[in-house]
């Protein structure tokens, strides 16, 4: 296995699939740190570009802590998006109504009482389709 891919297993993948909604979250809020950075730097136009620039570091606490973020964060983002991505690619491979509705909800981060009780099925039932779906996503 090459640097950059990742091992999928079914345990893995069902890992993944729990906890689908959180990783994305946090890839969105790191996107939205890097756009703080980002822009944090210099003010290049309007009022602000006329005021003096300062000289080193910055000793505003919270540029300190998304700088501390994205630097500490970056291969942790990476190997979510790697995860995020492997999941998001296998979807296609499930098919019937039940399995995509299942599939769905566990991306919501819903719980299986919670599907089982939207879908009026049993617990045994939302489990057999669960590992039915994963037994498809593994196919690829």
């Amino acid at each position: 296995m090459s640097k950059g891919q990742i091992f999928v297993s079914e345990g893995n993948l069902l890992q993944w699939i729990e906890d689908y909604h959180w990783m994305i979250e946090t890839i969105k809020e790191a996107e939205m740190d890097v756009a703080v950075i980002k822009g944090a730097k210099v003010a290049s136009y309007g009022i602000d570009s006329t005021l003096p620039k300062a000289s080193g570091g910055t000793s505003d606490p919270v540029f300190y802590e998304v700088h501390r973020r994205t630097q500490y964060g970056g291969f942790r983002i990476q190997q979510y998006r790697r995860k995020v991505s492997e999941v998001q690619k296998r979807i296609q491979l499930v098919v019937g109504d039940r399995e995509m509705e299942i599939l769905h909800r566990l991306l919501n981060g819903d719980s299986m009482r919670s599907i089982g009780k939207h879908m009026k099925l049993s617990s045994t039932t939302i489990f057999r389709v669960r590992n039915n779906v994963l037994k498809q996503m593994l196919v690829l």
